[in-house]
């Protein structure tokens, strides 16, 4: 797909992508950040909106808001089985789904001194952040592919991508190994009709890693998001990860050494 122009940040900026017309599915977009992604969509005109996430319940609620608009499966974006579920549910009864949005995430603050949990629950961390993006990319891309229409891929990072998280080792080496992943994704698909895109959070109040009142507001950030997505940009952040994603490497362990102390996050003790 051919750039229309560039970016301040020196990116490609495509063609805009028409929101109205799309068919977006949204995993974990029954909540936080990805129910507010839906906003966006349905704001613009959106017709109908795809999402997942393992609570029935919470699906339920996002989709009583906007009767007949939202559409949703039970999905678990650690389970390959679930994965490919979602993947056949989606051609068999939603064919015309242009646009793939993996944001289902979860965040454990468990810095490296403090850490006890039984590999399977740690790893579970890398199967949903990582493993789960990539198996859905891998699904789904050669299928947009084929259709030779205008499509879009995004893939929600985080600012912690480019500023790790001392408290949440695994989290922040997960959302860099997205931003790696989306970068060759993009270049891949350069040829073809499907964009490739990386919204990147910074602390937005959710209950991403526990419910917290700290952060950017999550309408707040959706909106500005969204607006850039929606116009060709294919890099977007907002705030701290906004600065994060630009920085350079001196500047970046300084904010690193610094959201550490101010999250008073434990180091090991020296040996004696």
């Amino acid at each position: 797909m051919a750039a229309t122009t560039a970016a301040e940040d020196g990116l490609a900026r495509l063609a805009p992508f028409d929101f109205a017309t799309a068919v977006p599915l949204v995993t974990g977009g029954g909540a936080g950040i990805g129910f507010g992604l839906v906003e966006e969509f349905l704001k613009a005109g959106c017709a109908k909106v795809l999402i997942t996430g393992r609570r029935e319940a919470v699906l339920k609620e996002a989709a009583g808001k906007y009767p007949g608009k939202i559409h949703y499966l039970v999905s678990d974006a650690g389970s390959a089985k679930d994965r490919e579920a979602l993947f056949a549910w989606v051609k068999d009864n939603h064919d015309d789904c242009n646009a793939v949005i993996n944001n289902a995430g979860i965040q454990r603050r468990v810095a490296p001194p403090a850490e006890t949990a039984p590999w399977e629950e740690r790893g579970a961390e890398i199967e949903i952040n990582f493993s789960g993006p990539v198996h859905l990319c891998g699904l789904f891309a050669p299928w947009m592919v084929a259709k030779k229409k205008p499509a879009m891929i995004a893939n929600v990072s985080s600012g912690l991508a480019f500023v790790p998280f001392a408290p949440g080792p695994v989290y922040s080496a997960t959302k860099a190994a997205i931003h790696n992943y989306t970068m060759a994704l993009r270049y891949s698909l350069e040829p073809t009709q499907v964009r490739v895109v990386e919204i990147i959070p910074p602390a937005v109040k959710s209950n991403l890693g526990g419910s917290h009142d700290f952060g950017e507001e999550c309408d707040v950030f959706c909106a500005a998001v969204m607006a850039r997505v929606a116009a060709g940009e294919l890099e977007v952040g907002f705030g701290f990860s906004e600065s994060g994603r630009v920085a350079g490497r001196v500047q970046i362990g300084n904010m690193m050494t610094g959201l550490a102390k101010q999250m008073h996050s434990q180091q090991f003790a020296d040996a004696e």
